[in-house]
């Protein structure tokens, strides 16, 4: 026989460790069930001129005193338990495993924008052309539209506008070290191939999210979106 523990006023009964708390039907001055598997006792409130008591609980008490009791939490566990397997059958449908496939792969496109880009460019320390890294997280996507506008405009204006603009890349970049800087100092001629090398990355990576997320809307199993 399992281990039995209940409580009215907390709504609880506990089974072999297991804890569970609903709704159900007790006498109104029973405080606690004990039951060890073998045997136990009831806590009695008082009432009245009768003090508190415990009664004990023989073994053959548990069919009638016991069981009973066992048997709404064994309904409610069932109950609980099937509530579970609907709400993960919802879940694992295969429209909610494209949603969230889907936010996954916007989450993975636009992390993948912003780890930057590498492009050859001439440092003024080596006056070599060589390829490095280009930060294009949100500040240096704005960075990039601002410096584009500039040179733009100093190439059409007669002065006042700045003509060449300092420029942070990185050498020896790897996934989990930014490298060392270098600072470029770029003209509107040096500057366009980096620029350009950014939108590419850019739209690249979008690309490559939009075929991802056409593949997911294309998918008819849950198989086939996990693949994605």
């Amino acid at each position: 026989m399992s281990r039995v523990t209940v409580v009215p006023a907390d709504r609880l009964v506990i089974v072999d460790d297991q804890a569970l708390t609903f709704d159900f039907n007790a006498p109104g001055r029973m405080h606690a069930l004990q039951w060890d598997g073998l045997q136990g006792h009831i806590e009695w409130k008082g009432y009245g001129h009768e003090q508190p008591h415990n009664e004990p609980l023989a073994a053959d008490s548990y069919a009638d005193r016991v069981a009973p009791y066992v048997a709404l939490w064994e309904e409610e566990k069932r109950r609980l338990e099937a509530e579970a397997a609907a709400a993960e059958e919802v879940y694992n449908s295969l429209e909610n495993v494209k949603a969230r496939k889907l936010a996954t792969i916007d989450a993975e496109t636009s992390s993948a924008i912003m780890a930057g880009f590498e492009c050859e460019a001439t440092p003024p320390d080596t006056n070599t052309l060589e390829l490095l890294h280009f930060s294009y997280d949100s500040f240096d996507q704005q960075n990039f539209a601002d410096a584009a506008v500039s040179m733009q405009l100093a190439t059409a204006s007669d002065g006042g506008i700045p003509t060449t603009t300092p420029w942070n890349a990185y050498r020896n970049h790897t996934a989990d070290s930014k490298g060392d800087l270098v600072i470029l100092q770029l003209t509107a001629e040096t500057f366009l191939p980096i620029y350009a090398a950014a939108l590419n990355h850019k739209a690249t990576k979008m690309a490559e999210g939009g075929q991802r997320k056409a593949a997911v809307a294309a998918a008819q199993t849950v198989e086939e979106v996990e693949t994605i």
